[in-house]
């Protein structure tokens, strides 16, 4: 993608790009029980699993771009060139990140009714292979382990049985441009995307990743994320879990008045009062 800024040998070749990549995950995955000391009856759980880097690229070497690539066999040259973009897999990979944290509050918060917080990330290494998402739900003691349960269920729903909708994808499509948008009023935010923008260890950042932004988000599909999902270790037998719950420590005097936990966001005297 940014051939102009990669190191060539005296013979005009240019040279191999080696970096890290993070450790493979063993199979299949495993669940941890943690109990913390701390007054209050809390718990938080935890979904993780294996994911590109910000970039597509894999801790085995491969990209999205070729995995999706090799996955479509019916792909148009159109589809061919699109995906050939050095943004395709960051830009899908931000789309997907927004309809996961929307199917996960819908289903587990909305739904379910089983925690006021539920949050999907990825790690976001640019100049690692692979890395992680990490699902985060807080919940009381009692419905941790369901929350944890309906967070698995929601990515497998995701994955195979209630795929990525046209209208999902126009949703979080409008919420990335505006976010995008927003944020290009920031200092912070040019810092972050120039960043690294010549480095070899981050070999498909480039120009294209900031003059082309809204013309690969707007080029994306619902396949195309259908088949970025096949790309990140969504599988039961590929999850990491964890809960995470308090236990009172000795002496601890209990109320008897049962108070309300806050709503993710609200301060005292509501959301405009901070």
């Amino acid at each position: 993608a940014n051939s102009e800024y990669q190191v060539k040998d005296k013979d005009g070749d240019v040279k191999p790009t080696e970096f890290n990549a993070v450790p493979a995950l063993g199979l299949p995955g495993k669940h941890l029980d943690i109990e913390l000391e701390d007054s209050d009856p809390r718990a938080v759980a935890y979904v993780a699993g294996s994911s590109p880097n910000a970039w597509g690229f894999l801790s085995d070497g491969t990209t999205v771009a070729e995995r999706v690539s090799a996955a479509d066999k019916r792909a148009s040259d159109y589809d061919k060139q699109r995906r050939a973009h050095p943004l395709f897999a960051n830009a899908a990979l931000s789309l997907v990140s927004e309809i996961a944290n929307r199917r996960l509050f819908s289903t587990v918060r909305e739904r379910k009714q089983l925690t006021y917080d539920a949050n999907f990330s990825l790690t976001g290494f640019e100049r690692m292979k692979g890395g992680w998402f990490l699902v985060t739900v807080t919940a009381s003691k009692e419905k941790a382990q369901a929350a944890l349960d309906a967070c698995k269920e929601t990515l497998e729903a995701l994955r195979t049985t209630n795929p990525i909708s046209p209208d999902n994808l126009e949703s979080a499509k409008r919420v990335v441009l505006n976010r995008h948008e927003g944020e290009l009023r920031t200092s912070q935010y040019w810092s972050t995307m120039m960043s690294g923008i010549q480095e070899e260890s981050v070999p498909l950042k480039g120009p294209l990743s900031v003059t082309d932004y809204h013309a690969v988000i707007e080029s994306l599909t619902t396949r195309d994320l259908q088949l970025t999902l096949e790309c990140m270790g969504l599988e039961e037998k590929e999850l990491y879990t964890a809960i995470g719950r308090t236990v009172q420590t000795e002496g601890t005097v209990v109320d008897d008045i049962v108070r309300a936990s806050p709503m993710a966001g609200m301060g005292r005297g509501g959301a405009l009062m901070n």
